[in-house]
């Protein structure tokens, strides 16, 4: 039900189109395992590939998980108490920015789910705006989502989506939007 709403949003306003819905639906369920990479691996993001050095290296049991399942660590490290944020991509595009990614959220070293229903593209409607994602402590996290329409430049989406998360600690533990709000950005 909750996957059937995802791919019903994601189909109406593409990969953005879940942040237009006046309440945010959940698409992360407890005890989940952790995504496998979409795809196949990009050479680019390979030890002596062109984008080799916007690959993080491994040094939390969350790294390990999450390339343990192919993904290519980007990106910051956050924790706040049991809670942590690792930022993982499966490609690069021709800017070594990350394609494909996504924040993925753990408590005590145990997946509770992630911060978008699916991966994103760098420039692109409900990407991570700049990998921006915020710790406001154990339970609550924001990320803000870029928002481009068909005549936004590349460089400038006309809005940012901030969503809210609160974070399930207890077993088993699970991350859920509980509220949105989108402001403009200013004109460039």
């Amino acid at each position: 039900m909750v996957l059937a709403a995802v791919v019903t949003l994601l189909a109406a306003g593409g990969p953005g189109g879940w942040l237009d819905a006046k309440a945010p639906a959940n698409w992360n369920v407890p005890g989940a395992a952790l995504p496998a990479r979409p795809g196949p691996r990009d050479a680019e993001l390979a030890p002596g590939g062109r984008c080799a050095t916007a690959v993080r290296p491994l040094s939390t049991p969350e790294d390990r998980a999450v390339a343990g399942r192919g993904w290519s660590l980007v990106g910051a490290y956050h924790r706040y108490g049991p809670t942590s944020i690792v930022m993982a991509t499966s490609s690069a595009d021709g800017m070594c920015r990350a394609d494909g990614y996504q924040a993925f959220v753990f408590v005590n070293g145990t997946f509770a789910g992630t911060l978008s229903p699916g991966p994103m593209d760098a420039r692109t409607d409900g990407s991570i705006a700049s990998l921006s994602v915020t710790l406001e402590g154990a339970n609550d996290i924001e990320a803000d989502f870029a928002r481009y329409n068909t005549i936004d430049p590349m460089c400038c989406p006309h809005a940012t989506t901030t969503v809210f998360y609160h974070v399930t600690t207890t077993a088993p533990p699970r991350v859920a939007p509980v509220s949105m709000m989108t402001r403009a950005n200013p004109a460039n």
